[in-house]
């Protein structure tokens, strides 16, 4: 069911759920090392390396190195990338929206509920 979801997400937003996370998470933090980012998403050095690579061919995020260690490079998110974001955002509500369109208020509430039981479970 997982994956069946994915991809009705990758192709309803047109993007990989992966560059979503990884927008979302630059956002949160403003500025974040590659080793936080791989750390968060629990990605391997390779995939958020691949990932920051394209993301940054994009223009939607910049690169800096730590001042205080040049061995870190810093990740932001740029102004093309804070407006990514805010269309991803605004497509993945419309899909969760498309999702649960013949449920309920509760019934939404409850399904919330338990997809947080997994997740938490799973950790």
């Amino acid at each position: 069911m997982t994956k069946e979801m994915g991809q009705a997400f990758t192709a309803s937003v047109s993007t990989s759920c992966t560059k979503s996370e990884i927008l979302f998470h630059i956002h949160t933090q403003q500025e974040v090392s590659q080793l936080e980012l791989q750390t968060a998403l629990g990605l391997d050095g390779a995939a958020v390396t691949r990932h920051l690579k394209n993301l940054k061919q994009q223009q939607l995020i910049s690169t800096r190195k730590n001042d205080n260690d040049k061995r870190i490079t810093l990740v932001a998110l740029t102004p093309l990338g804070e407006a990514e974001l805010a269309e991803l955002t605004r497509r993945k509500e419309a899909f969760m929206d498309k999702m649960t369109l013949d449920f309920t208020d509760e019934e939404v509430q409850a399904l919330t509920a338990f997809i947080d039981r997994i997740s938490n479970n799973i950790k």
